[in-house]
């Protein structure tokens, strides 16, 4: 699956792969009439043959594994009626599904076969079978609760393929009767017991049998256990054939003891396998380092030993520097000083005509000034005249006849009185 603006998009082959898993999970007793049958042929490996229904003529593919044709006393034959239990399947080169076959009997059986196909009909009504209920199996589980009888195969099987490889799997067994009249009660207890101690996984496992063997395992009431609990179940019962209601109503349904081990343990191989390529890739990587860093290795050494032979040569150049260098510095300062030496001179000298030129200046404006001073003008006979205030009289219209005048000499000052004002 992929993305396209936004949109979840199967590939045809994606979308054959998901009804094939999706079909493979409904199992059920099919009764119909033989036709189109082929029998054994050396050019196939299956048994081809259909079941119609007599009534509307609709027909079911369906396949048949030859040691099941040749263990069944039975002389199959078109116009036939028979019994047949297996699963759907999808053949996904073509899109066309087909019922694989578990078992084959005849028209008729008895009461216990009629009861576990109404039941599965029930419980399928009930949603006891949807895909979108079931658990997850965590990642990683290492904390596991098994139900199964401590003396059976399966127990064994499991023990083998699940803590016999992985240490790290803490497994609990619940001890119980896997067939008999009191081994459905049992199991149930020993289920909701285990649900409520937050185990990551449960599995109910125990070997193959006839449909009598194993009754418990397609019991209402353990498929009402298995459908409330809260942890994820993985029942494994029987062989490949061997399909039981506990099966279709688990989170998850394994053919045997031994490949529940297998579902349980496949994020730990996984990981393994990750690890040991990680390994892989870092000792290729060292390798390839080292080698590289050899290689750097020879390249410096080669370099240390050029400049080596370039040091041995730095001594006598330094020295032969350093006398050098006296000698320039001696050159350098003998030229500096007799250059500083003519420099004071004409710094001297340079002060002298600038001082000579400023005091000149000086005195021609001192001179300026003493001509154009007041006192100066005092002394050349004029006077300077002021009213009370102290205001210098520039106009006679600014005095009045009778008001007092100060006036100014080159040395000292008279007081008078305006008697006559002359206005030009």
């Amino acid at each position: 699956m992929r993305q396209i603006e936004g949109k979840s998009v199967y590939s045809v082959s994606e979308v054959n792969s998901l009804a094939r898993q999706t079909l493979e999970n409904m199992s059920f007793w099919v009764e119909g009439e033989i036709s189109s049958f082929k029998g054994l042929n050396s050019h196939y490996r299956y048994v081809y043959f259909d079941l119609k229904d007599p009534q509307t003529g609709y027909k079911l593919p369906c396949i048949l594994e030859p040691e099941i044709y040749l263990s069944t006393s039975l002389d199959l034959k078109d116009g036939q009626k028979i019994l047949a239990l297996g699963n759907l399947t999808l053949w996904e080169k073509d899109g066309r599904y087909q019922m694989y076959l578990h078992k084959i009997e005849e028209f008729g059986e008895g009461l216990l076969l009629a009861k576990l196909e109404a039941l599965k009909k029930k419980l399928q009504a009930q949603g006891y079978f949807d895909i979108s209920r079931k658990k997850s199996l965590p990642s990683y589980p290492t904390n596991v609760a098994v139900i199964t009888s401590k003396i059976s195969d399966a127990w064994q099987d499991f023990k083998k393929h699940s803590i016999g490889r992985y240490g790290n799997l803490s497994v609990t067994l619940f001890d119980v009767p896997v067939q008999g009249e009191n081994s459905a009660p049992q199991i149930i207890k020993a289920l909701k017991r285990a649900d409520k101690m937050n185990f990551d996984v449960i599995v109910l496992a125990r070997g193959g049998g006839s449909l009598e063997d194993l009754a418990s395992f397609n019991e209402e009431k353990l498929a009402d256990a298995i459908f409330a609990a809260k942890t994820c179940i993985i029942v494994g019962v029987g062989h490949e054939k061997d399909v039981t209601i506990a099966q279709l109503v688990a989170d998850i349904a394994a053919s045997t003891p031994t490949d529940v081990a297998k579902i349980i343990t496949g994020g730990f191989v996984h990981l393994e396998e990750r690890l040991n390529q990680l390994i892989f890739r870092a000792k290729a990587q060292g390798k390839r380092t080292l080698e590289a860093n050899f290689q750097t290795i020879d390249l410096i050494f080669h370099q240390l030993a050029t400049n080596r032979e370039r040091l041995k040569q730095i001594p006598p150049h330094l020295q032969f520097l350093g006398t050098t260098l006296a000698m320039s510095q001696e050159r350098f300062l003998e030229g500096n000083r007799k250059r500083l030496e003519v420099s004071l001179v004409s710094l001297a000298n340079s002060w002298r005509l600038l001082f000579a030129k400023r005091n000149h200046g000086l005195k021609v404006i001192s001179e300026k000034l003493t001509i154009l001073s007041p006192q100066n003008t005092l002394e050349r006979g004029y006077s300077i005249a002021s009213d009370e205030r102290g205001y210098v009289i520039k106009s006679a219209e600014s005095i009045d006849i009778g008001s007092k005048i100060r006036v100014k000499f080159a040395k000292g000052a008279a007081r008078s009185k305006v008697f006559e004002k002359e206005v030009e």
